[in-house]
């Protein structure tokens, strides 16, 4: 049999049966009337993994899987009791059998390398045995692909833990693909992220330097062209297309006529065009729309995981994970949203003692909402810890430079905000297994920020702290509002906007802190655009874009508002020295290119 035809297949089902076998795991550590339906879910996913495996002729996985096979075989025959212990034995094996299904090599042993092995990429780039490591590959049209590689080390050395890398030196021949080589004790993930945020990485794969460490790692994602689509879905399309080729076949035979019936005739197919055209690109889009609850069902693992290292009992509560986001989106936000799980139970939940003593009850509570919202989709991370320790904040910055020696006030919500996302800004006064090296809030700031998304903060002492992060439904179309600045045309994600209003319908307050528009008697500061593009003669600003972050409002003033749209938005690469204000660029409908403006980095 040609195995290669069904690789990709196979790979798309052994990640949703590893998915379901962690989830059934962790189900079973619960207890209660589900554990026996969890202990059976598992056992099927184990089993189902073991006869793809077979029949794709990869041992490896075929063994590990039915090692699994056998242990929970024995708990549903009482010979082995389910406690935390043993759910971490099965966690730990659940790891390593995916780690063998995500490089399913036929010959491959079931066992660890030997000892003079190393991991080996299409690069040829092979990684010292037993040396922890980040496989990095840059994105193809990454230009100087050079000294994009340089700047990603430099974010990762920020971190620490890094020892080196390979190639050591990034010449004319280097073709984007490296190794970042760790200390044993290093933060790989903190360093992942770093990577990540450097920008133009198209991946970032943690390669552990020992079998065991596998076992302590959150699981890899296997990636994966395949998506599935509801078959009503495939049909909508095929509909549409069905429908298009008749109409080409119905404008070419009034194309060859020269009455006037033949004119009126192509206006109508030319209008039914454009309305099938608007169905097709609806019904496309949809296919790429999977509910939330597909990168959900991974973070009960992150959140136990972090818990059980930290001794501390935390329940997780999701909510709303039948909502639809693009699938582009989902696969991005993972890491975020893995970076404020672990913050939260580190930071964000008190000690169970901690707790009794607050008059808490002493399980800590960590809730993950998904709301529609508009055109976006809005996640909410809350804990009902102690807060953030504004004290603690102020101290670090002084002590960093980041707030001035003398500075004794108090912090705002936005203020404080901005001060715990500075790069490298920690308040953990050690390292541990789950956060400490100042890598976290600046990368899912910027993560978020590249998806075209919006985040904030607030915190009440002994309350608890929230997350709020907005992000648009897909990144093929966003719908968005054009305006004018002096000549040049801008497109603002309508993500960000909360109004657009015109000068003569409201009225510009100055004082001494800037310009306000009063809006329904509220002043929302005024950012005058022409100044920040650097456009003259300044002041000729006649209409507002009002934009929403948090608890914060402000208002872009720009020259005309021309008309709302929905643009394709592509990744976007300014040049040396340019102002960071834009998030891509996108084609108008007349053809003509612009920038897409980010409101929240003008603010």
């Amino acid at each position: 049999m040609d195995v290669d035809r069904f690789r990709a297949l196979y790979a798309a089902e052994a990640e949703e049966h590893l998915q379901r076998l962690s989830e059934s795991i962790l189900a079973l550590e619960a207890g209660g009337e589900e554990a026996s339906q969890a202990l059976a879910a598992a056992f099927r996913a184990a089993h189902t993994l073991k006869g793809m495996a077979a029949s794709m002729g990869y041992g490896a996985v075929t063994e590990q899987a039915h090692a699994l096979e056998d242990r929970l075989d024995a708990v549903r025959a009482g010979t082995l009791v389910v406690d935390a212990e043993l759910v971490d034995a099965l966690l730990a094996a659940a790891d390593r059998l995916q780690a063998a299904a995500l490089d399913p090599s036929p010959g491959r042993a079931a066992t660890a390398a030997p000892v003079g092995t190393a991991g080996r990429d299409r690069s040829g780039l092979a990684r010292p045995a037993g040396v922890p490591a980040v496989r990095v590959r840059l994105e193809e049209d990454a230009p100087i692909k050079a000294a994009r590689a340089l700047l990603a080390v430099a974010a990762a050395r920020a971190v620490g833990g890094v020892t080196g890398t390979l190639p050591a030196e990034f010449d004319e021949a280097f073709d984007g693909r490296f190794l970042v080589l760790l200390e044993e004790d290093a933060d790989a993930e903190a360093v992942t992220a770093a990577l990540r945020a450097a920008g133009e990485v198209a991946s970032a794969t943690v390669e552990r330097g020992d079998a065991q460490a596998a076992g302590r790692a959150r699981p890899a994602r296997a990636t994966t062209t395949q998506v599935r689509v509801d078959q009503r879905r495939l049909d909508e399309v095929a509909e549409r297309v069905a429908e298009l080729a008749v109409l080409q076949g119905r404008l070419a035979e009034y194309a060859g006529a020269r009455d006037v019936g033949a004119v009126n005739g192509m206006g109508d197919v030319a209008s039914r065009i454009s309305t099938v055209a608007s169905e097709l690109q609806h019904a496309v889009l949809s296919m790429r729309m999977v509910p939330v609850a597909d990168v959900f069902q991974r973070f009960p693992r992150v959140v136990r995981d972090a818990a059980r290292s930290l001794g501390k009992d935390v329940e997780l509560v999701m909510e709303g994970q039948d909502i639809e986001l693009d699938r582009a989106i989902l696969d991005e936000i993972v890491d975020p949203v893995v970076h404020l799980l672990r913050n939260a139970v580190d930071h964000g939940l008190e000690s169970n003692e901690a707790r009794r003593a607050a008059g808490k009850v002493p399980r800590g509570q960590i809730r993950l909402a998904a709301e529609r919202e508009r055109t976006s989709v809005r996640f909410t991370l809350e804990d009902d810890g102690g807060g953030v320790r504004q004290e603690a904040v102020v101290a670090r910055a002084r002590e960093r430079g980041v707030l001035p020696a003398d500075f004794e006030g108090v912090l705002e919500g936005d203020e404080l905000f901005r001060i715990l996302s500075h790069p490298g800004f920690s308040t953990a006064t050690e390292v541990t297994e789950v956060s400490g090296r100042g890598v976290g809030l600046d990368a899912v700031v910027n993560r978020v920020r590249a998806l075209g998304g919006a985040i904030d903060m607030r915190t009440r002492t002994g309350q608890g702290t929230a997350f709020v992060m907005r992000l648009p439904l897909t990144l093929a179309v966003a719908p968005a509002l054009q305006v004018r600045v002096g000549q040049e045309i801008y497109a603002v994600p309508l993500t960000h906007v909360a109004e657009a209003v015109d000068f003569a319908l409201t009225s510009v307050r100055v004082d001494g802190t800037g310009e306000w528009l009063v809006l329904r008697d509220e002043p929302v500061r005024l950012i005058r655009m022409r100044a920040v593009l650097g456009v003259d003669p300044a002041g000729g600003e006649r209409a507002a874009v009002v934009a929403e972050s948090g608890e914060r409002r402000f208002a872009l003033g720009v020259d005309e508002i021309v008309r709302r749209e929905q643009i394709l938005v592509k990744a976007f690469h300014p040049g040396v020295g340019a102002l960071p204000l834009f998030s891509g660029a996108t084609l108008l409908a007349d053809g003509r290119p612009a920038l897409v403006l980010d409101p929240l980095s003008v603010s």
